[in-house]
């Protein structure tokens, strides 16, 4: 009712600091609450690994959280750099951009549409986006119109939304929908 449509809801992480997957606790329950609000839904897991080999676990890690699931829109590769004490702070543009392949093709491999999730930062210093280009992109940008060079699928323009219902801020997007 409050005009959203769609959903990404995190299906889990792994620790910044001692490299454990860990699996969101709500997912299961915000995936019914999205299901019986009609809203399109996707899913995404909060990367912090260092390898390709901690990628593709953990791909089939958010496989195995969503292996009931119905999903409309992509599962969601997000790594984010956390801060220079974290395990991942020496990752360097290759390291993250051969993650991040693992992690889509494994996801692809299982039969799921995957995208990438990043910011301006990352675009610029950690991702080689061309390499990536074969991938729906998904980009943090708070910003009031979109300057991004790049197609995008979607674009989360804040992190401090309001929807009526949900106590804390929300992050808001907009969907491109590529057509060919």
């Amino acid at each position: 009712a409050a005009g959203v449509e769609f959903v990404f809801i995190r299906v889990g992480w792994r620790g910044t600091e001692s490299g454990l997957l860990n699996a969101d606790k709500r997912a299961q329950e915000y995936y019914r609450g999205a299901k019986e609000a009609g809203l399109k839904i996707g899913a995404y897991f909060f990367s912090q690994a260092v390898n390709v080999l901690e990628a593709i676990d953990e791909a089939d890690f958010a496989l195995s959280v969503i292996q009931d699931w119905q999903l409309d829109l992509p599962l969601v590769y997000d790594w984010e750099y956390v801060s220079d004490t974290a395990r991942t702070a020496d990752v360097d543009r290759r390291t993250l951009t051969d993650c991040t392949k693992a992690f889509c093709r494994t996801i692809r491999q299982a039969g799921y549409e995957a995208m990438i999730y990043f910011n301006l930062n990352q675009a610029q210093n950690y991702l080689d986006l061309t390499a990536l280009s074969a991938y729906p992109f998904w980009l943090a940008m708070y910003s009031d119109r979109m300057t991004f060079p790049h197609q995008v699928d979607f674009w989360q323009y804040s992190y401090t939304g309001r929807v009526p219902g949900i106590e804390t801020d929300v992050d808001l997007n907009l969907w491109f929908p590529y057509e060919e």
